[in-house]
């Protein structure tokens, strides 16, 4: 039972983050179906990728290398550099509407956002230390809960297309799925993760007269501090990629983000709409750890196919054979 039950906190760690505040802000309200959908998917591709190994040991691009080769691995690691970039673009955006909430324009605090933290990523590399990290998700958690009791978003048309956004949520499950041995609690971390997204996604009714700016500054700054660590994580696919210096890569994704989102504050684009990039990365890491998985699964099958040499065959005399008198 612990095993299972440690299972379970480490696919929730690896689960939640700036996503628990981000995907509400963005989205909701956002039909149950359609959480459930998302999370289904997510469960079926835990148990498939399970049965051929797991991720765990050496992340999603380490079981795609072994199982597809070099390019395919190359591929995840620019897939995840540029999912990780272009998120930026939404997480700094959404940052900035909160931070407005408190006076000033959202695109202006979300250029500072961006900035502020590509700086500290580049200069200041070091990971957060992990009772800073555990601080962080406490407080992104109760970010997101204050504004699912508030109401959350005002208003959010929803339809199919929020599937690929809502996926965004679901980032960091690829490196972290276990072997056949510790999958119930994986399954049981999916579901409660799974839970969790369903019901902040579906905010009750809006409470009127009541002070946001603590709120909306909580969630602004932990935001930010999400913003950092994932520039930092770009700059280091991109020296996976290219050989080159870390701080360059940082630089990098950072000034993509940027040029993303400028452009969809030009063209009148919503956090929403830049979801669908991270979104898309992230469905498309998905599809290829589950082609290796089933080129595992496929290649195992067929050898345990094959029929084994009959040993005691070699051990028969051949017939006519002169055998030796007694």
């Amino acid at each position: 039972m612990r095993d299972v039950t440690a299972a379970a906190v480490r696919t929730l760690a690896a689960v939640l983050g700036a996503g628990a505040l981000l995907l509400p802000a963005a989205l909701a309200p956002v039909p149950v179906g359609y959480s459930a959908a998302v999370a289904l998917v997510v469960a079926v591709w835990c148990l498939l990728v399970a049965r051929a190994g797991g991720t765990a040991q050496g992340g999603a691009v380490g079981f795609v290398r072994r199982r597809l080769g070099f390019r395919a691995a190359r591929t995840v690691t620019g897939l995840y550099f540029a999912g990780f970039a272009t998120g930026q673009a939404a997480v700094a955006l959404t940052a900035g509407e909160f931070a407005a909430r408190l006076g000033g324009d959202a695109y202006g605090w979300s250029v500072a956002v961006l900035l502020a933290a590509a700086t500290w990523a580049t200069y200041r590399p070091r990971p957060l230390s992990t009772p800073v990290r555990r601080l962080r998700l406490a407080a992104v958690l109760t970010a997101a809960g204050g504004w699912w009791a508030l109401g959350g978003a005002p208003d959010a048309t929803a339809s199919w297309w929020v599937l690929l956004p809502l996926l965004f949520g679901w980032v960091g499950i690829e490196g972290s799925v276990p072997g056949r041995t510790a999958l119930t609690g994986t399954l049981l971390g999916v579901t409660a993760a799974a839970a969790l997204y369903a019901v902040l996604l579906r905010p009750p009714a809006p409470l009127a007269d009541l002070p946001l700016a603590p709120l909306a500054l909580l969630s602004a700054l932990v935001l930010a501090l999400y913003c950092r660590t994932n520039l930092q994580a770009t700059g280091t696919r991109w020296h996976e990629l290219t050989g080159r210096p870390r701080a360059e890569g940082t630089a990098t994704a950072a000034t993509l983000a940027l040029v993303t989102l400028t452009l969809a504050h030009l063209t009148g684009g919503t956090a929403a709409a830049l979801l669908l990039l991270p979104g898309s990365a992230t469905a498309a890491i998905l599809a290829v750890v589950a082609v290796a998985a089933v080129r595992t699964l496929t290649t195992l099958t067929n050898r345990s196919k094959e029929k084994p040499h009959d040993h005691h065959d070699h051990h028969r005399p051949l017939e006519g054979v002169a055998r030796p008198r007694r």
